[in-house]
């Protein structure tokens, strides 16, 4: 390395961090518990750009803070990461963190969250923005030539950051913020995505993991070459979503489950071929892709299984405007700004993740067929990848490898049995790589493990403020509130 360890932290691991009250716009006050609002607190990191040239050029990473409530019983900074890739930390630190995480973790920890470089605030990659990736994909029908000319833009204006931005040197970056703020050891919260991101950290600096929570774990070893795997995990999701309607009774889809899975299939043919209008004025048609976005979506969140299958039910019936009415519920306010260029996050990473022998175009047709083979319905979101052929940084060093943090404390891997994002398998698997490790699950649907319900907030609760390790095979059986049939005469809800 040129200078050295030794400058690399004299420069940037003994740097002072400035924290400020966070501008009102992006972290407006908001009321916890007492009423006293929060006190967000933000601070800019400066981290080297390529780690192997540490007296070279430099980035920036932003970082925001929630303080621990107890300061005076605190045990320290617990940085976190919701996944993506691509997603803000600082958006979740802001947003999700304070009702997610216990009141018991925020008195005893600083809650901090992390842009990962490439992301938000932290040096963001800019390609197409949303508008002009849209009307491309309407000019140009072929789906290789669409994302040549994506991948050409994101070159043009961020050429000079993509080969930089990998989960290897995101994890040498959670290592500086660890430095700076005088910690010892790494106590870390990751979900999703962010389970690599903590799996990279603990192969490269094992001794230095403290408490380390990997929540809906990806395998390095597979991710994002096995878009079958992932595809064949939403059909099987969308299975247990079925089930879980007709199991409490009266399910509006009817009462067996093939029926109601080939009527899904059919309304999924029915607008491959052609959109269906909705019936509501000034409401556009509901297209293929529209409705794998609405199947997917709900897949991730057990609470929304009701209305959807309110919303399916009517569709079997030609009425489409319920199913219209829950995309626009799930999408949300419609803040997203449509010519914001900051895009190109998530195939930043993902690309950097496929060894170079599944980058060719043969290699992503070959997984994007049997994707579509394996998972009649959700299989086409491996068309996403297709970039990867043309993306413009070559892969990690560590891409396609899995990751074993000898000399690492027991980490604890968390997830739910019939997570579509995160397949089990995967859990498992990470689990039997990690030399030290414990997995938990949950017998739960949805995305994400913590907390679903009482038994998944205090195992993770419990690991994180007391360093308890739970049992080996512990199982939750924590569901969504409206999922879980009614207890027969005699029995006891599941705990």
């Amino acid at each position: 390395m040129d200078g050295g360890a030794g400058f690399l932290e004299a420069k940037f691991h003994g740097q002072e961090l400035d924290w400020q009250p966070c501008p009102a716009a992006e972290a407006p006050e908001q009321a916890r518990g007492d009423n006293k609002p929060t006190a967000f607190e933000c601070a800019t990191l400066t981290v080297p750009l390529n780690y192997e040239k540490p007296h070279g050029k430099t980035i920036d990473i932003a970082l925001n803070r929630l303080p621990a409530t107890d300061q005076n019983h605190r045990i320290g900074s617990l940085l976190t990461n919701p996944g993506g890739p691509g997603e803000s930390g600082l958006a979740y630190v802001y947003q999700t963190a304070p009702d997610q995480l216990s009141p018991e973790l925020r008195a005893r920890y600083d809650i901090i969250g992390m842009d990962p470089r490439g992301v938000g605030k932290s040096t963001p990659v800019r390609c197409m923005s949303a508008r002009q990736a849209t009307r491309l994909l309407h000019q140009q029908k072929n789906l290789t030539k669409a994302a040549e000319a994506n991948a050409k833009v994101c070159g043009q204006k961020s050429g000079h950051l993509l080969p930089f931005v990998g989960t290897d040197n995101v994890a040498r970056d959670l290592d500086v913020v660890r430095a700076v703020l005088d910690d010892d050891k790494l106590n870390y919260l990751g979900f999703s995505y962010g389970t690599v991101i903590g799996q990279f950290y603990a192969q490269l600096h094992p001794r230095r993991v403290g408490r380390m929570v990997l929540d809906s774990v990806v395998n390095p070893a597979l991710w994002p070459a096995d878009a079958a795997g992932q595809a064949v995990a939403f059909e099987t999701a969308l299975g247990v979503f079925v089930q879980s309607c007709i199991d409490r009774g009266n399910c509006p889809m009817g009462p067996r489950r093939g029926e109601a899975i080939e009527k899904i299939d059919a309304l999924v043919e029915r607008v491959r071929a052609k959109p269906l209008a909705t019936g509501t004025r000034g409401e556009p048609p509901l297209t293929s892709s529209a409705l794998l976005q609405i199947l997917s979506g709900a897949m991730y969140r057990e609470d929304t299984w009701p209305a959807l299958a309110k919303a399916l039910a009517a569709a079997f019936d030609d009425d489409i405007a319920p199913l219209a009415a829950f995309a626009g519920n799930s999408r949300g306010d419609g803040d997203d700004d449509p010519d914001n260029d900051e895009t190109g996050g998530p195939s930043a990473v993902r690309c950097l993740h496929l060894r170079p022998e599944q980058r060719t175009p043969e290699a992503l047709d070959n997984a994007i067929a049997e994707a579509g083979q394996d998972a009649p319905i959700f299989g086409e979101s491996a068309e996403d990848d297709r970039v990867c052929a043309v993306w413009p940084a070559p892969s990690m060093p560590w891409a396609g490898r899995a990751m074993t943090a000898a000399g690492a404390p027991e980490i604890l891997l968390v997830n739910n049995r019939y997570d579509a994002s995160t397949p089990i398998s995967w859990a498992r698997s990470v689990d039997g790589q990690l030399a030290s490790a414990t997995l938990v699950t949950n017998t739960s649907g949805g995305h994400i493990f913590y907390p679903k319900g009482p038994c998944t907030r205090q195992v993770v609760d419990d690991y994180l403020l007391r360093g308890k390790t739970p049992p080996k095979n512990k199982t939750c059986h924590d569901r969504a509130p409206g999922i879980t049939p009614p207890a027969r005469d005699g029995e006891r809800p599941s705990t």
